[in-house]
């Protein structure tokens, strides 16, 4: 019981990287708060996506992948962060203890003035979180 438990607590605290909230930063800014905070991610410049503008890193093990999507003028508008299902419970135990709970895919982040949503999709494989700024729809919930 003593070893699920530090498990739990081990992937708890390594999942806290890409969870950090970057959305209104400029590019450059997230490359060196990735670089220098989250040195367990790499940035992966392999794939090149003509849609969207976007930084995608990769952590060590690839149980994770963040990507942040960007303005024309370079700055985080949201992100998605993407998870091997073996991440799933102590994701959802981080968003419970970090966020207002409004169902059972869907949290609100207050960071500052402003307020995010974050909606969990969960598919076969994997699931991931993706955070934007809540509208006002969302907020009265």
């Amino acid at each position: 019981m003593i070893k699920i438990g530090l498990t739990g607590l081990f992937l708890l605290l390594a999942f806290q990287g890409p969870a950090q909230n970057l959305i209104g930063l400029k590019a450059d800014e997230v490359k060196a708060f990735m670089r220098t905070e989250q040195n367990d991610f790499s940035l992966d410049e392999s794939t090149i996506n003509k849609t969207y503008k976007y930084l995608k890193y990769v952590d060590d093990l690839e149980t994770r992948t963040a990507l942040y999507f960007l303005s024309d003028d370079s700055i985080c508008t949201w992100y998605k962060v993407v998870y091997d299902n073996d991440l799933l419970a102590p994701t959802i135990a981080l968003l419970d203890s970090t966020c207002r709970k409004v169902s059972d895919t869907l949290w609100l982040e207050k960071r500052d003035a402003h307020t995010y949503r974050k909606i969990l999709d969960r598919q076969k494989w994997f699931f991931s979180v993706t955070t934007r700024p809540a509208d006002s729809t969302v907020l009265k919930k």
